[in-house]
């Protein structure tokens, strides 16, 4: 299993404590190392639920809310987002910037781990999760959480980073990826593992057909993926 910090605390406890520790250059680094792509690759991700209508929607690992923030502004039917994550600067930082958007009426956030969800089975009309997945300690176990908190006949929709498939792009991707990543983390960033660790959990994490597969096994169906930009994130969709 790949870690932040490759010691013995479980790996959520790992995660935790790197996002505190990153936190608060967290969205200007990210929006750096993509190249401003991040915003992009969330709109298409939304443009996925926009046919569902969604009233109620979850977003797991929601970080510095900034997918919970492009859902509000962009789905006109939407009533409420509840938005998870386990750290408690990723949050602090996130509530800061659903106030200065205006939405604390429609975004609340809680503390929680998305292996253990704190709602009734049943209760959202979909389930989001942006650049988070391979982060999670279990992902079967997220992925069964996340289906039995949805209503029969709803989507979940994950976006994450992937490899390229394609031979010449997959060398430049590494070549990025192993070599400038870690640099700029170690200029930028106040935690140097970090950066070190984005491109590792990449490879690790289960990406096209094989995250499809685990997610069919979970009960999910009609499901599909779609790779962007080219290959190096992928969108994920599942109905319950």
């Amino acid at each position: 299993m790949v870690t932040p910090y490759n010691d013995k605390e479980e790996k959520s406890e790992q995660v935790r404590r790197m996002f505190n520790h990153i936190a608060s250059g967290y969205d200007r680094i990210n929006h750096l190392i993509s190249w401003g792509m991040d915003r992009y690759w969330r709109n298409k991700a939304i443009e996925l639920l926009q046919p569902y209508h969604p009233e109620r929607i979850l977003d797991i690992a929601t970080g510095t809310a900034d997918f919970a923030i492009n859902i509000a502004t962009q789905l006109p039917n939407l009533k409420h987002i509840d938005g998870i994550d386990i750290s408690d600067e990723m949050l602090r930082i996130a509530a800061e910037k659903i106030r200065v958007e205006g939405l604390e009426h429609l975004i609340e956030l809680k503390k929680a781990d998305a292996t253990e969800l704190p709602f009734e089975d049943n209760e959202f009309d979909a389930v989001t999760i942006a650049f988070g997945l391979r982060n999670v300690d279990r992902i079967d176990v997220a992925l069964a959480e996340a289906y039995r908190i949805l209503k029969p006949g709803a989507p979940m929709l994950i976006l994450e980073l992937s490899e390229p498939t394609n031979g010449f792009l997959r060398a430049g991707y590494k070549f990025y990826a192993h070599k400038i990543l870690p640099l700029l983390g170690r200029t930028l960033s106040l935690d140097k593992q970090a950066y070190k660790y984005l491109p590792e959990s990449i490879g690790a994490v289960p990406q096209r057909k094989d995250l499809v597969s685990i997610m069919e096994k979970t009960g999910f169906v009609e499901t599909f993926f779609r790779s962007i930009s080219p290959g190096v994130v992928t969108i994920y969709l599942g109905m319950k």
